[in-house]
């Protein structure tokens, strides 16, 4: 199948279009997602309850490969559930594939949810997605969550000295494990350096500090410093260690080794530091979706959410014309074909 097929595919069983490759609409009672998922292959996905998994897996499986065998697989992750079909195996993909596996799940007597996931009530005119399905909600719920984000970035509530507190908390937090490694196993794993940025946001982030751009570079300035105080520790530990000195005679010492700028260009010029703060580094990089949100970017979140809302019902007009680049229009959701 080609994507053009995909297209004729969709328009022909009155699917409204949410990108070049992927349409919804209801079907079998179900507001399903259909995308092309490559040449030779077209999924189909819903949302599923908390529990249905546990519930209709098994059946699931027999059914679905009494009905079509090798023709479809399917996969359950994360609330959603996806039926793959092969096309060069199917020759009526609509009619054995799409309708096949909506079948299967009317004969299981499977529903998905109805309630919509900000306000848990029912009565939803949209729908928004969620992996690859589409969920219900309702239209006032998005907007309200699109006022409440603007609200709140416009408010920005919170405390940049009790967020600074938290970001170097974590940091310490965040060292930790590279710590016991390095002192119990004598061994660097810097895999666990990635872990000093994230530590720091998620301090910040619990004592209540600014969500704005000061987050970011506060997370960032004290996970350096968290790889400084991991060498710091490291090198003093091994110090006491070589001339035999216990912690009460090591800890009146600490405060002037801190103010001590030899102690720190020393630290800087070793080659364990260094290496540890490539990995912090790569561990801003590998973090940076978690260490860079805003509230800004939580404005953008549901102001994304609410631009990708389709209606929650089937187009009226089967043969209207298709176009993968706009959105259709939806009629009552309760005119589901049977």
């Amino acid at each position: 199948m080609t994507k053009e097929e995909f297209h004729q595919l969709c328009r022909s069983h009155a699917l409204t279009p949410v990108s070049d490759i992927r349409a919804v609409g209801w079907e079998r009672g179900y507001f399903v997602a259909v995308q092309y998922a490559g040449k030779n292959r077209v999924s189909v996905s819903l949302p599923t309850g908390k529990d249905d998994e546990k519930t209709y897996l098994k059946a699931l499986n027999r059914d679905l490969r009494d009905r079509l065998g090798k023709a479809a697989g399917f996969s359950w992750a994360n609330g959603v559930l996806t039926f793959f079909l092969n096309t060069k195996k199917l020759p009526d993909v609509y009619g054995q594939g799409v309708l096949g596996v909506l079948d299967v799940l009317r004969g299981l007597g499977f529903a998905v949810p109805d309630a919509c996931p900000l306000c848990g009530g029912t009565g939803c005119d949209c729908a928004v997605p969620r992996g690859a399905a589409y969920v219900p909600a309702h239209r006032a719920c998005l907007e309200g969550s699109v006022r409440g984000a603007q609200a709140k970035a416009e408010k920005n509530a919170g405390s940049y000295v009790l967020g600074a507190l938290g970001a170097l908390l974590g940091a310490v937090v965040g060292i930790l494990p590279s710590l016991f490694t390095i002192i119990a196993l004598h061994k660097i794993y810097v895999l666990l350096f990635m872990l000093i940025p994230l530590a720091s946001c998620a301090g910040y982030r619990l004592c209540k500090g600014k969500m704005n751009y000061a987050a970011l570079v506060l997370a960032i300035v004290f996970s350096l410093l968290g790889v400084y105080l991991l060498n710091f520790t490291v090198q003093l530990y091994y110090a006491a260690e070589e001339y035999g000195l216990s912690i009460r005679d090591v800890l009146p010492k600490v405060p002037s080794l801190l103010g001590d700028p030899e102690v720190w260009a020393e630290i800087s010029g070793s080659g364990d530091f260094l290496k540890c703060l490539v990995f912090a580094a790569l561990g801003i990089v590998l973090t940076w979706g978690q260490i860079s949100r805003t509230n800004r970017t939580d404005v953008k979140d549901a102001q994304g959410v609410l631009a990708s809302a389709v209606p929650y019902g089937r187009p009226q007009a089967p043969d209207a014309a298709y176009d993968p680049a706009a959105g259709g229009t939806a009629g009552d959701p309760t005119s589901s074909q049977e």
